[in-house]
């Protein structure tokens, strides 16, 4: 507001006032000016009272007129509002003189209390009027002025002591009254300043607000304000019409109550005076719609600067999520099958032989591709030749394992890299060629492709890697190449890059078929190989399984141990083993010379951690009739690296029974001296790497007799194993290990050159 439209807007206030005061003084003049006409009836002559008193009243019947108009004009601009203060001024002055008029008229000569009533009327509506209208100082000025100064003229030609005193009493009056009426004038218009300044502030602010809240209805963000106890407190339209919600749900919601809180820590930090930033995916919690959002929440302070909530602002991106999704999509993966493409695939092919640097894990390539694929393209069309590569993918992916990549590289050719294959090279090649074969033979499933029904094939070709040693290109390269010699062998082929490793796998599935043809034609055999003490008795045997092959002949136990412990075959082989020795027990029994002796049966970790071992080894003995305290059950350190608890319970259930025990290969392992006090042992058994250099290592020497000490200590038996010389043996008997296994005493050997032995034995005994 100009200061030309306050000054006009302050004037109007004054005129709207003096108009809405005016009633009460005219009708105070008309009673006070009818009261002074009866008194001063009979003193002052008749023409003159009714006359002045005719005109008194007349002027107030026009001024009641014109104010009346006044209060219908227009006051919206200065020029008009100063146009009615000076009419109601000049009013005020006409008025003012006709009142002046009665200190001459209805001043009654030498008639003191007359006069004094004469001066008491004129300074009561003086000072009555001054009060009403003391917000116009010229108006209020001009009737005080024009009412009381004629009688203060008049009192001073009286010319006599009183009347000269009354008259310095009556200017000192008026002087008084103006001076009062310039303060109050003041106050009056100072109050009406401050009453237009404080509705402009109050209009100002709510120009403000409002300006605000259009601000936040029409912004193109999400806005929100919530309190220290993280609910709502107000929301724009954005925020309802993203959440697909409504103001009543919305505002006064307590935040803690949400489904997904992902983003309550970005708000929390707003809390904490700092900015709070979240950006990612979000779900309602009412309207069940997912969203991606960024949000940045800042802190909301008081005049004091005291943190009192938050504001937030939320950007819904979930449209431009989705178009980068779709961009990445083409970029990156394939369009028919959705899966990566051979851009995404080198980059992913990088990070694996970085991991696989870091980790020693081996991997694998492997490059698929169909056999006569051009032939279903030509005979049925590209719609169906599309149909079977998207089911060749689904099938692929159903074969491999989580972490695994499969890649569609061009045309009919797919990719498979695995990672976290074992750090055995051998191993690893193994693991690849059970997810190839298995890859292998869902591809040559039949296929039903709209009305037709197709069968495929495909040639496999594998490379493996480790590390950096090559490239993602180079590998690729490897693989084709194993790829193309797998076509040329022949269709629905799998080969490795590698001749060598090849001939290795290929020995390495020939070897796995043979066992299981081995398991069914009973081709595994038992050796013994006998115990002694000290003095040559004969204590038992351990039980050694050969491989009696039709066409090698006798197969090494490290050739097909490690392979049948890998396949699972070691738990059927495991079983008959246990089986066939106590059997053999069954028949010793029955003969008084051998019902004594104890055999010994490695039992693998694998398979004495099956829930029902306990239940097998007592069927067992119950099916063979035999006594429990003849079978020795050899157990590996390796065994006791998992599942303590578990090895404790089975080992105490079966010693309940009778059962012994023996730690094979002990201080080849990592066997804790804390389980080992816990565990229900018989023996330990000296692995044959120490005894074998007993008479020239001093360190052997010293192992041995530390775990002989240690066997006593805890009330153990100990037996050495690969005894074959006398000094071995002498040494051993030199620190009390009286119980002996090795070719000193015998081979393993067939139980019917091992019972022959025995029979020599006792003779020579």
């Amino acid at each position: 507001m100009s200061n030309l439209d306050q000054k006009s807007a302050v004037q109007a206030a004054q005129l709207r006032q003096m108009l809405s005061a005016w009633n009460a003084p005219m009708i105070t003049s008309i009673l006070l000016a009818l009261i002074l006409a009866v008194v001063q009836y009979g003193v002052i002559s008749t023409p003159i009272v009714f006359s002045w008193f005719f005109l008194v009243v007349a002027v107030a019947v026009v001024r009641r007129f014109i104010i009346a108009a006044y209060q219908h004009a227009s006051t919206d601009d200065y020029a008009s509002t100063q146009l009615l203060l000076n009419k109601f001024r000049v009013g005020i002055l006409i008025a003012g003189l006709v009142w002046g008029a009665a200190g001459f008229l209805m001043f009654p000569t030498n008639n003191v209390p007359h006069q004094l009533f004469l001066i008491f009327i004129l300074a009561g509506l003086s000072a009555g009027v001054v009060v009403s209208f003391a917000a116009d100082f010229v108006s209020a000025l001009l009737y005080s002025v024009t009412a009381t100064l004629p009688l203060i003229v008049r009192l001073f030609l009286e010319d006599d002591g009183l009347s000269m005193a009354m008259g310095i009493t009556g200017l000192l009056f008026l002087g008084f009254m103006i001076l009062f009426l310039r303060n109050l004038n003041r106050n009056i218009s100072s109050t009406i300043s401050m009453k237009f300044e404080s509705e402009a502030r109050e209009e100002k602010m709510r120009a403000s607000e409002e300006r605000y809240h259009l601000l936040l209805d029409h912004s193109p963000v999400g806005i929100f304000q919530y309190d220290t106890d993280l609910i709502i407190t107000y929301c724009n339209e954005i925020i309802l019409k993203t959440l697909h919600s409504s103001s009543d749900i919305i505002v006064g919601l307590d935040l803690h109550t949400l489904e997904d809180k992902s983003f309550l820590p970005a708000m929390q930090a707003a809390l904490k005076g700092e900015v709070g930033l979240y950006e990612g995916h979000y779900r309602s919690t009412f309207s069940k719609i997912d969203l991606w959002i960024s949000m940045i929440c800042s802190p909301s302070k008081d005049s004091l600067g005291k943190v009192v909530g938050g504001i937030g602002i939320v950007q819904d991106f979930t449209e431009r999520k989705a178009a980068t999704d779709e961009i990445e999509n083409l970029a990156f993966y394939d369009h028919l099958t959705g899966l990566p493409n051979r851009r995404l695939l080198l980059e992913r092919l990088k990070q694996v032989l970085a991991s696989s640097a870091r980790s020693g894990h081996s991997g694998a390539l492997m490059l698929i591709d169909l056999d006569n694929f051009k032939k279903i393209n030509d005979t049925f069309g590209h719609d169906v030749g599309d149909l079977l590569l998207q089911e060749v993918a689904q099938r692929i992916e159903s074969c491999v394992r989580e972490n695994d990549i499969v890649a569609r590289l061009s045309g009919d050719e797919f990719v498979v890299v695995l990672e976290l294959l074992s750090e055995k090279e051998l191993e690893a090649a193994a693991q690849a060629e059970t997810i190839g074969e298995k890859i292998r033979a869902v591809i040559g499933n039949p296929y039903q492709l709209a009305s037709h029904e197709h069968h495929s094939s495909s040639s496999i070709g594998v490379t493996l890697f480790s590390g950096l040693q090559h490239g993602a290109e180079e590998l690729l390269k490897q693989a084709d190449i194993a790829m193309y010699q797998s076509k040329k062998t022949g269709p629905n082929m799998l080969r490795f890059f590698d001749p060598q490793m090849q001939a290795d796998i290929n020995a390495r599935a020939a070897l796995e078929r043979e066992l299981h043809q081995a398991i069914e034609n009973n081709e595994f055999q038992l050796y013994y190989q006998i115990q002694v003490d000290s003095s040559h008795r004969q204590l038992g045997a351990e039980v050694l399984i050969r491989w009696m092959h039709p066409v090698r002949g006798l197969v090494s136990p490290a050739q097909f141990i490690p392979l049948i412990e890998e396949t699972g075959l070691i738990l059927p082989v495991g079983q008959w083993v246990l089986e066939t020795a106590c059997d053999q027990l069954k028949k010793w029994q029955q003969d008084e010379s051998t019902s004594n002796l104890v055999l010994a049966v490695n039992i693998s970790a694998r398979q004495f951690r099956q829930k029902n071992f306990v239940t097998q080894v007592q069927a067992a003995l119950h099916r063979h009739i035999i006594n429990p305290r003849l079978l020795k059950l050899e157990l590996t350190e390796s065994l006791l690296l998992e599942n303590i608890e578990d090895i404790i319970e089975k080992m105490n259930a079966l010693k309940e029974i009778g059962i012994q025990f023996s730690l094979d290969d002990f201080g080849t392992g990592y066997s804790s001296l804390q389980y080992l006090k816990r565990l229900p042992l018989d023996q330990l058994k000296i692995d044959q790497s120490f005894v074998r250099e007993l008479a020239s290592n001093n360190s052997d020497r010293a192992i041995v007799s530390t775990i002989i000490a240690m066997a006593h200590s805890l009330n153990l038996n100990v037996i050495a194993e690969g005894v074959e010389t006398e000094e071995q043996r002498q040494h051993l008997l030199d620190n009390s290990c009286t119980h002996y296994q090795g070719y000193l005493f015998g081979k393993p050997v067939p139980i019917e050159q091992f019972e022959l032995l025995l029979k020599q034995s006792r003779a020579v005994h």
